[in-house]
C-alpha cells in the first residue's frame, strides 16, 4: 500500500508540474541605484533591478536570454541541481561558451523536487557584479516547518561606483597594489540605496516568512529586526529544524527563511538595523557602514525605543548549529579531499590566493566538453590542463571536503551541483600575529545541515561532505567576485564514465562554441591525449 502511495504521490505532483518561460533580454542600462553615482549596469529588459522569479517545485522554468550586451553573457541559478542538464549551469568555459553578442540561447532548467530560495545570476565575466542578478524561489508543494500568513523578499547587494571590469582594469595596471585607492561599495537593500528601501508592512497578529538572499559580491550582511525574534526554517533551499536567532548573518550567495511573527498591537512602529562589513583590501577603514529602515505596522506610529544590546549577547545562525529538517545523519566517507588555501605575492605586490595547487584559470575547451570527448582519459585529472585544479571523482563515492583558511580573510564558498552537509570547524593557522578571538571547535549534532554555499572564516577550517551522485563537472569557488576572477576555484568532474553515457551537449551550444572559434573536443588546449600545449602557463604560489 505504502509503495502505490507514493507512486500515486510522483504521478500527482508531475501532473501539477508546469513550464514556465521568460524572455530575457540582458543589456545595459544606467542610473543611480545607490542614489548617488550614475554609472551603466546590466539589466534584464531595460529594467535594473529586475523582477523576481517565482516557479513551483516540479516546475520547468525556461528563459529565453537574447544578449544586446557588447560582450558573451551566461546566467547561473545559483542552488540548482541541474541533474541530468550539466551543461545548462552557466559558468562561462566550465559548462558552455558565453553567449555571443547579439545572439540569444535558451536554458531549460528543471526544478525537480527542489525548493526555497534561489537567485539567478551572470557567470561570464563577473556580470552579477554589475546587476545581473535577481531572486528565484522555488515554492514548495509541501507542508512548511512552520506555517505562515505571509511571505516577504528581501536582498541585499553591494554595489561599487565603477564596472567591475573598469575596476579590474584598474587594479591589474597598479605597480603596487597597496597603492590602492579604496573603493568600498555602498549597500543596496531591495533594488536600492539602503537608507532609502521602501517601509516593510507588518500587520497585528500575522506570521511571516522573510526570504533573505544575499546577492552581494564583496561583502557580509548582518540582518536585525530589534523587539522582535526570528526563527530560521531554511538555508540555501533547504528545510531546518526550527532556530531562534536574534539576526541573520549572510555572507555572499547565502539565503535564508525566518518566522518572524509580528506584535498583536500597532501601537508602535520598529526600526530594522543592517551592517555591511568585509575585510577584503576594497575596504581599507571605510567599514562597516550602518542601514535603518522602517518596519510599518501603522502609518504615523511612533517608533518604539529599543536599547541596543552587546553582540555578545545576540545569538546568531552559525553552519554547525543548525540541523536538516529531514534529519539525515552524517554520510559515511569513502574519500577526503583538502583544500588549503595560500595567499603568495605574483606580481606588483599582488596577493594571490590558490584553493587547488594553482590559480584557476579558464583553459581553451570548456571542461564539460573535454569530459565528455576524452573517453576513458576523462578519469584522468591531467587532460583538463592544471589550470583547472580538477579532480576527479567517483560516482556515488561520499566525498569529505576540508577547506583550511590560514588567513585573516573570510571567505564563502559555493558548490555547483551539489548541497553539502557541514560537519565541523574549528580553527586554523597562528593566530598569534592576529588581534582576534580564538576560534573554537565546533561540531554538527546528528542531523548536519546541508546547503551550496558556506563561509570559512579567517583562521579556520571547515569540514563539509557530499555524495557525488549528479555526474557533470561541477565548479566550487569563493564567491567574492575579486577572489573568484583571481582563480580561488577549482572543478569536480564527477564520474566522467556515467556522463558520456547519459548527458550529450545540445547541438546549438556546441554551434554557439564554434563560431566564436572555441574547440569543442579534446583536452584543455583542444589537443588530443596529454598535449597541452598552447596552454598559457598555470600559476603555482612558488612561482
Amino acid at each position: 500500500m505504502f509503495c502505490h502511495f507514493i507512486a500515486f504521490a510522483a504521478i500527482v505532483f508531475n501532473s501539477l508540474a508546469a513550464r514556465v518561460e521568460l524572455d530575457w533580454d540582458v543589456g545595459y542600462v544606467f542610473g543611480a541605484r545607490d542614489g548617488y553615482t550614475f554609472k551603466r549596469g546590466i539589466g534584464v529588459n531595460g529594467d535594473s533591478p529586475f523582477p523576481p522569479v517565482h516557479v513551483t517545485q516540479g516546475d520547468t522554468l525556461v528563459i529565453n536570454v537574447r544578449n544586446s550586451l557588447d560582450v558573451p553573457t551566461s546566467i547561473h541559478v545559483h542552488g540548482l541541481f541541474n541533474n541530468g542538464t550539466n551543461y545548462y549551469d552557466g559558468p562561462d568555459m566550465v559548462t558552455q561558451c558565453g553567449i555571443p553578442p547579439g545572439e540569444s540561447f535558451t536554458y531549460v532548467l528543471e526544478t525537480g523536487d527542489q525548493s526555497g530560495t534561489f537567485w539567478i545570476h551572470g557567470h561570464t565575466r563577473h556580470q552579477e557584479v554589475d546587476g545581473l542578478h535577481t531572486p528565484l524561489i522555488i515554492h514548495s508543494r509541501k507542508q512548511p516547518v512552520i506555517d505562515y500568513d505571509e511571505e516577504l523578499i528581501m536582498t541585499f547587494e553591494d554595489w561599487f561606483t565603477t564596472e567591475f571590469a573598469v575596476r579590474q582594469a584598474y587594479i591589474d595596471s597598479l605597480e603596487d597594489i597597496r597603492t590602492l585607492t579604496s573603493n568600498f561599495p555602498k549597500a543596496l537593500i531591495n533594488g536600492y540605496d539602503g537608507n532609502k528601501t521602501a517601509p516593510i508592512t507588518f500587520v497585528p497578529g500575522k506570521r511571516y516568512r522573510l526570504r533573505v538572499i544575499s546577492m552581494s559580491v564583496n561583502n557580509w550582511f548582518k540582518f536585525r529586526i530589534p523587539g522582535h525574534k526570528m526563527t530560521i526554517i531554511e538555508a540555501d533551499g533547504v528545510e531546518s529544524m526550527p532556530l531562534e536567532v536574534d539576526g541573520l548573518i549572510l555572507g555572499p550567495g547565502q539565503r535564508y527563511s525566518a518566522i518572524v511573527t509580528a506584535h498583536d498591537s500597532a501601537q508602535f512602529n520598529y526600526i530594522y538595523n543592517v551592517t555591511s562589513y568585509s575585510q577584503t583590501l576594497f575596504s581599507q577603514g571605510l567599514i562597516p557602514l550602518m542601514y535603518t529602515g522602517l518596519i510599518n505596522y501603522r502609518d504615523g506610529a511612533p517608533v518604539k525605543t529599543i536599547p541596543a544590546p552587546s553582540n555578545e549577547h545576540l545569538v546568531w545562525p552559525e553552519e554547525t548549529a543548525m540541523q536538516v529538517a529531514d534529519k539525515q545523519a552524517p554520510l559515511p566517507v569513502d574519500r577526503q579531499i583538502e583544500l588549503t588555501m595560500k595567499k603568495f605575492t605574483h606580481t606588483h605586490h599582488q596577493h594571490q590566493t590558490t584553493l587547488g595547487n594553482t590559480l584557476y584559470k579558464p583553459v581553451l575547451v570548456p571542461t564539460l566538453y573535454t569530459a565528455l570527448s576524452m573517453g576513458d582519459l576523462a578519469t584522468n585529472s591531467s587532460v583538463y590542463g592544471p589550470q583547472t585544479n580538477a579532480y576527479v571523482l567517483k560516482h556515488l563515492d561520499v566525498v569529505d571536503v576540508v577547506i583550511n583558511n590560514p588567513e585573516l580573510e573570510d571567505h564563502t564558498f559555493h558548490f555547483h551541483g551539489h548541497n553539502v552537509q557541514v560537519i565541523e570547524t574549528g580553527p586554523y593557522g597562528n593566530l598569534s600575529t592576529e588581534n582576534r578571538e580564538p576560534v573554537a571547535h565546533k561540531v554538527s549534532g546528528p542531523w548536519p545541515m546541508w546547503r551550496d554555499t558556506i563561509q570559512v572564516h579567517g583562521f579556520e577550517f571547515i569540514r563539509v561532505r557530499f555524495r557525488a551522485d549528479n555526474p557533470g563537472v561541477w565548479f566550487l569557488h569563493c564567491h567574492l567576485a575579486w577572489h573568484e576572477y583571481n582563480g580561488v576555484a577549482v572543478v569536480f568532474v564527477e564520474a566522467p564514465g556515467v556522463l558520456q553515457q547519459r548527458q550529450s551537449v545540445p547541438k546549438e551550444m556546441v554551434e554557439m562554441c564554434k563560431r566564436q572559434g572555441i574547440p569543442t573536443q579534446g583536452n584543455g588546449a583542444g589537443n588530443q591525449g596529454f598535449d597541452l600545449s598552447g596552454l598559457p602557463p598555470a600559476v603555482y604560489p612558488s612561482s
